[in-house]
């Protein structure tokens, strides 16, 4: 303290001006704007909250709707037996299909079986040959079938033997709850 008795009047008005700004400053951006900004949000947040509790009520009002809705998917989406049973439950679906709109299979491969802590995904990959009206028709009954089977891939070529045959190659995918 002995540096203060060494100062004349000015210097000291200085050093106090300046550490009372430094002082305001720190709590300044330290204290009050964090808790204005606090403050502020909290009507966002509220408005936020009260919006997702009405989505919520929402949902529970048209609970019963749901549910039937998840039973008719549930149908769908889980079957009983093995994982054999059920890729050659699924291959008969795919081969109906292609009998039913005159596509030619020229290879069906099952893929190996992906499982996951809540749902199995099976992949089946398949060749075949086909004119384009059939091949839209046979995609069309794989995704409406009981089975809802899903075409995720597929790579159409030219035959070069028969000009209105495609070439097809596709990956079918289907999901099912465990």
């Amino acid at each position: 303290m002995s540096f203060l008795t060494r100062m004349n009047k000015r210097e000291k008005s200085l050093l106090f001006v300046t550490v009372l700004v430094v002082s305001v400053s720190l709590i300044y951006f330290y204290l009050a704007e964090p808790m204005w900004n606090y403050w502020l949000s909290l009507d966002s947040t509220i408005e936020m909250l009260n919006k997702q509790l009405n989505r919520n009520q929402i949902m529970l009002s048209r609970e019963k709707e749901i549910v039937k809705e998840y039973k008719e998917y549930e149908s769908k989406l889980k079957f009983e037996g093995s994982d054999q049973e059920k890729t050659a439950q699924i291959l008969k679906v795919i081969e109906n299909a292609a009998s039913t709109n005159k596509v030619h299979i020229n290879d069906i491969k099952p893929q190996q079986i992906k499982d996951d802590e809540l749902y199995k995904f099976y992949v089946i990959d398949l060749e075949a040959e086909s004119d384009i009206m059939a091949l839209a028709k046979f995609i069309y009954d794989l995704q409406i079938s009981q089975q809802a089977l899903r075409v995720s891939r597929v790579q159409i070529t030219a035959s070069s033997s028969k000009p209105d045959t495609l070439k097809i190659e596709m990956l079918i995918t289907k999901i099912l709850l465990q």
